[in-house]
């Protein structure tokens, strides 16, 4: 008796241990948000050309929505929109371009993504402007 209740409760502990394992952190849920905080810009390592974004920072305001790009001694205000579960748009206020965003890893502060068009489905390639966000 005691070998099938020792069986019992192992199978439903793998079949338990899945589905909390890829629930979602309640700290950083995956919402296509990026939380609140201020994140660096760099250079995505498939980038050979560089990007005009590049060591800027990316301020997300705590309402979720709210941002802004500070590079040196100017910046812009914008917005987020999440578009899926992993992935946000960044817009600024009066540049041709925003940010197309993917969590790498929301608990260590990685994001990954691109240039792109606002209000378009257009994003520039990878090895002409992916950049990489690290909260600071």
């Amino acid at each position: 008796m005691r070998v099938v209740a020792g069986v019992v409760l192992a199978a439903a502990a793998v079949a338990v241990v899945p589905g909390v394992a890829s629930a979602d952190d309640p700290e950083f849920p995956r919402n296509g948000v990026v939380p609140p905080g201020t994140y660096r810009i760099t250079r995505n390592p498939s980038n050979v050309v560089g990007s005009p974004v590049e060591n800027c920072d990316l301020q997300v305001f705590v309402d979720g929505r709210t941002v802004v790009l500070v590079c040196g001694g100017s910046s812009r205000s914008g917005r987020q929109a999440p578009v899926g579960p992993d992935e946000t748009y960044a817009t600024f206020d009066g540049l041709p371009y925003g940010l197309d965003l993917r969590d790498i890893d929301p608990r260590q502060g990685l994001w990954s993504g691109t240039l792109n068009i606002p209000g378009t489905p257009i994003l520039a390639p990878y090895p002409l402007a992916g950049i990489s966000l690290f909260r600071r």
